[in-house]
């Protein structure tokens, strides 16, 4: 299946905003029809009757699955939260349940499901896991256009219309794009109290190079800490200024126009390479390449430099919630905004869905209510978190708890409406704000929109993942011997494996949608 449009990406754009503007005089009814499935049970759940006389009213509760990467390892009170959450849904008559698989079994488990039809309905997915391309390719999702006009009008309100180009194939829309962070800061964060034992100016480290007096120090004098958290998966923190990806290997120079091969781009080089001097000093986990839940490895507390916890904060309040320990950040960058950055946080419907109205209708409720939205994010209260102030308010303050004590959390553009959430140590107004004024004022892509079609080089394309995967936990943690030596052999095996072709075919796409975009 093709992946790219071939159109002019202002009309999509064109083309919510007409939507929207049919919403006003539309009668979208709000009522759900059928049932769809919930996971184990649920999956086996088949679609309810409708009753002749109206068909869009159905005569039973409309069950809906929503499978999702478990945000945190603690998740304990599930049934109670979707009880909360399924009172505010009988406004469209459905029933939610939130399938959570663990990120080890999680990229494997939803491509078994495809591959088997396995019925499911809402779904994440993302530039980053559960590719929304790589869905799209073999057939699992479901155009969402007709659904959106009809059910989805809360959604098209409040969707940024730049993002629906990062989501359109073929000239269908494919998944709903979360407000997001399109040029989510990147942050080096540390543990305060190491920080403030060695008086650390945090506030003036920039670049990983810039860690290592203080790694030094860690290294010498803290024997139960390991400096630098990398894993398998993770690297320490890049910020690409000039670069942005086009595919696995490949990326786009925005100030030449040239296609780059990774491997052949200063910046990348650059930080790789001090990646591997930090390796061979002893600041990084000999057995780096092996870890594969970098979460759980920043929540141990034995590490005093890691990576931002999804998102840079200027007091650390992010990172000190998720991790569980007081922290600070500092700033690295700020990327691109390109069509990657757009899907951070996604929603698609599985072509296998039972009930795919129902399923828009509890997406569109998700977005049109900041009630439900913030109970599914952040649990209950008393329990999950604690009014600060403004009880009983549209905009309260509250307290999500942290560590051990955390139950429940959800990130909000995992569930699609962020700019929504309640004001809290996550995100402040005061930083959701800053959010969109950067989204705004961000540098954009000039390839903002295009979605490269793998399926004239797939082949190439898939032996090309293959060998970068191979060689990318090495890579990321800085594990190799000699540097220069592992960079030529990835040069070879990344032409050996067909990124030449991958190349060219990039570039005559790329030529075709500028010209088209003129």
């Amino acid at each position: 299946m093709k992946e790219t449009r071939t159109k002019n990406p202002k009309k999509a754009t064109d083309r919510v905003i007409q939507w929207i503007a049919a919403g006003a005089v539309l009668a979208v009814a709000l009522t759900g029809c059928g049932s769809g499935n919930e996971g184990n049970n649920w999956d086996k759940a088949s679609v309810q009757p409708e009753t002749s006389a109206n068909a869009d009213k159905p005569t039973e509760i409309a069950n809906v699955s929503w499978y999702m990467l478990k945000p945190i390892d603690t998740i304990k009170n599930q049934e109670s939260v979707e009880a909360e959450a399924n009172k505010m849904l009988e406004a469209v008559n459905a029933k939610l349940h939130i399938n959570f698989i663990d990120n080890a079994a999680w990229e494997d488990k939803m491509k078994l499901m495809s591959a088997s039809g396995e019925p499911y309905d809402l779904v994440l997915t993302s530039s980053w896991t559960n590719s929304i391309s790589n869905n799209v390719a073999r057939g699992a999702f479901l155009p969402l256009d007709d659904l959106l006009q009809e059910y989805g009008q809360d959604i098209l309100k409040k969707v940024d219309p730049r993002a629906w180009d990062a989501v359109t194939y073929n000239g269908k829309i494919m998944a709903i794009p979360a407000q997001s962070p399109y040029s989510a800061p990147v942050g080096f964060v540390f543990k305060k109290d190491l920080a403030d034992k060695y008086n650390l100016d945090f506030q003036n480290i920039h670049k990983l190079e810039d860690l290592e007096p203080f790694l030094e120090q860690i290294k010498a004098n803290e024997p139960g800490i390991i400096p630098l958290l990398t894993t398998k998966k993770v690297t320490a923190g890049i910020v690409m200024k000039e670069h942005t990806d086009v595919t696995k290997g490949l990326k786009y120079n925005e100030n030449t126009g040239k296609l780059v091969w990774d491997t052949d781009v200063p910046e990348w080089l650059d930080f790789f390479r001090v990646t591997n001097r930090f390796y061979q000093k002893g600041y990084i986990a000999k057995d780096a390449a092996l870890k594969t839940d970098y979460t759980a490895e920043a929540k141990s507390g034995k590490y005093a430099v890691m990576r931002d916890s999804g998102g840079y904060t200027a007091d650390g309040s992010k990172s000190t919630t998720l991790y569980g320990f007081p922290t600070v950040e500092a700033l690295v960058g700020y990327p691109i905004i390109a069509t990657g950055n757009m899907t951070g946080g996604a929603t698609a419907i599985s072509k296998t869905s039972p009930n795919p109205k129902a399923a828009m209708k509890v997406l569109n409720e998700v977005w049109k209510n900041p009630t439900l939205s913030n109970t599914l994010a952040y649990g209950l209260a008393d329990k999950n978190y604690t009014i600060e102030s403004g009880a009983g308010t549209d905009h309260p303050r509250v307290a999500p708890k942290t560590g051990a004590e955390q139950t429940w959390a959800i990130w909000h553009n995992w569930l699609g409406p962020l700019w929504d959430q309640w004001d809290s140590n996550w995100n402040s107004t005061a930083a959701l704000e800053e959010m969109q004024k950067n989204n705004n004022e961000a540098k954009t892509s000039a390839l903002l929109g295009f979605n490269f079609d793998a399926e004239p080089v797939k082949s190439e394309i898939a032996q090309v993942s293959a060998a970068y995967t191979e060689m990318a936990s090495i890579l990321n943690t800085g594990s190799m011997p000699d540097f220069d030596a592992f960079i030529a052999n990835m040069k070879k095996r990344l032409l050996e494996a067909g990124l030449d072709k991958v190349e060219a075919e990039a570039r005559k796409q790329i030529d075709a949608w500028l010209s088209a975009a003129k």
